[in-house]
């Protein structure tokens, strides 16, 4: 008789299982203490911001599309290497997604130099790579001033 009775309770406990922050009933499939609901509005409030992992600047393609100024490849070759979504780089460097998605296609081109300081800052692109666009305006050489007569 102990037998039907415990599956009862242990039914009737999982029943009564309720989300620890809406206080929405649990399906019987969740294992966790919160719905999915709250879930996704926990990730949603709180995203992870997305970064470029450091290994992906020491790929020979990656470097030649940066060395070649062609930013189309290099935001295609940092984006897969990195696994980033477009609209993760759209985060990190403030350009829109659609404007990355053009850039990469060949259909637009990055030719002003405050947006490919803006994307490569925000890629977090080593110094050493880029050359002095991103080098703090100290360490900068200073370039010899000439008299003109």
């Amino acid at each position: 008789m102990s037998g039907p009775r415990t599956t009862e309770v242990t039914a009737t406990a999982r029943a009564s299982r309720r989300c620890t922050t809406c206080g929405c009933r649990l399906s019987r499939y969740n294992n966790d203490s919160i719905c999915s609901g709250c879930n996704r509005s926990r990730t949603a409030a709180h995203p992870a911001r997305p970064s470029v992992p450091a290994q992906v600047w020491s790929h020979q393609d990656v470097k030649d599309a940066l060395l070649q100024r062609d930013f189309g490849r290099l935001c295609q070759l940092v984006r897969e290497r990195g696994h980033l979504r477009q609209e993760d780089m759209a985060l990190l460097t403030g350009l829109s997604q659609s404007f990355l998605s053009m850039l990469e296609s060949g259909q637009r081109r990055l030719i002003n130099i405050d947006r490919i300081i803006v994307l490569l800052d925000g890629l977090d692109a080593p110094a050493d790579l880029t050359g002095p666009m991103l080098l703090p305006a100290q360490v900068m050489p200073a370039l010899p001033l000439y008299a003109v007569s």
